[in-house]
């Protein structure tokens, strides 16, 4: 029974929301993981030797480095964000705790399978004009937004259900590839074709570049006939997703985030070792865009205010300094160096979790997954499984 808790605090992590609150999507998935962080430090260790598994010390070092980054920049910063902070502090620590429990990793992997499936579930019945919450009662702030803010699952935002989706597909193939029973793979493949159909009807450009990354992941450790055709299948996929799509045109899109990035790329390198701190970003970006426009960067379609800068890599070098952003970056060296290394074909896996670290990765040049609770457990627990499994083999 214990080393069901952790994966089952997992799995809740998408599906939480508290209608009334300021943040209804947010603020309780965070409370989650942080609880269920401190859930699953304090339950006892395994007593048989068979169902302990020591974390290796590379994972150990890689969530050290990222915790650091953010104790020093919060510590340092004059006004931290203290949700952010905590945010950043959780996500790991649930990861790494997750595992200390001695739970099984395809048994994690299963749990993440059944939040996402749930949260498209939910997406999919808004897409097709059937919202849960509605019949509830409840109508979430989405009025005046585009149509496709309708399609916002669990999380609020379709594009934070689209990035979920790319990190979880590539986790659902694992557990297709990995079950033996024919009635659990129809379940999976069901599961998959609801996830994917979730990520078209949030007309999420960013998650269909997610995807690829996860798919082009998942075929180089498992190349294969079948592969070569999901590859294909794939590109068409990713045409119709697009061509779907009711988010802005695509140029208005680049232009929106090139221009953000322009306003806060100069500020990367304000305070190198320690960042700005945690939430930096919402606080001075007024000052910038100011600041920006006495030089000529200004778009009046653009202006406004904003919380993130829509990459997270250069959001964590502002943040967190030089620190931060490698706390980024090591992760992305140990996919590459999964990817040149590992037998093939590779285990279902570390297929479906280098599937899903590709995406996450992917999607945070043009979002901000790893600032969001969901999609933060789902990279941090790809990165712990991979790792422990690295250190098996």
């Amino acid at each position: 029974m214990r080393t069901l808790v952790g994966p089952a605090c997992v799995a809740v992590v998408p599906l939480l929301v508290w209608p009334g609150l300021a943040r209804p999507f947010s603020d309780p998935k965070l409370a989650a993981v942080a609880l269920g962080a401190v859930l699953c430090l304090v339950l006892p260790l395994p007593s048989s030797p068979r169902g302990a598994r020591e974390l290796p010390t590379r994972l150990i070092a890689v969530a050290a480095l990222w915790i650091g980054s953010f104790l020093v920049a919060g510590l340092t910063a004059r006004v931290p964000d203290l949700l952010s902070l905590l945010l950043g502090l959780a996500a790991p620590t649930l990861a790494l705790a997750v595992l200390r429990t001695g739970a099984p990793p395809a048994t994690v992997i299963r749990a993440q399978v059944v939040g996402a499936t749930v949260c498209a579930a939910v997406a999919v019945a808004q897409w097709v004009g059937w919202d849960p919450f509605a019949v509830l009662g409840w109508h979430a702030p989405v009025d005046g937004a585009s149509v496709r803010m309708r399609v916002y699952g669990t999380l609020g935002n379709p594009n934070f259900v689209g990035a979920l989706m790319a990190m979880s597909v590539p986790l659902t193939m694992a557990v297709h590839a990995l079950s033996a029973s024919s009635v659990v793979r129809r379940v999976a493949e069901v599961a998959g074709v609801l996830q994917a159909a979730a990520l078209v009807g949030t007309g999420s450009r960013g998650a269909v570049l997610g995807l690829g990354a996860a798919m082009a992941a998942w075929a180089l450790v498992r190349w294969s006939r079948r592969m070569r055709l999901a590859l294909a299948a794939l590109l068409v996929f990713g045409g119709i997703a697009i061509g779907l799509s009711p988010a802005r045109p695509l140029d208005t899109t680049a232009a929106g985030r090139l221009h953000l990035w322009r306003i806060v790329a100069p500020h990367a390198l304000d305070a190198p070792l320690t960042g700005l701190g945690p939430g930096a970003v919402a606080l001075q970006f007024p000052g910038w865009q100011r600041s920006a426009a006495r030089q000529g960067v200004r778009d009046r379609r653009f202006a406004g205010l904003t919380d993130h800068v829509h990459n997270d890599y250069l959001e964590a070098v502002v943040e967190r300094g030089v620190p931060g952003l490698l706390s980024c970056v090591l992760p992305l060296g140990l996919l590459v160096w999964l990817l040149a290394r590992v037998p093939r074909p590779a285990a279902p896996m570390v297929a479906g979790c280098c599937g899903a670290l590709a995406a996450g990765a992917a999607c945070a040049f043009v979002d901000f997954p790893l600032a969001r609770p969901a999609e933060l457990v789902w990279w941090w627990m790809a990165i712990a499984i991979l790792m422990l499994e690295a250190s098996d083999s």
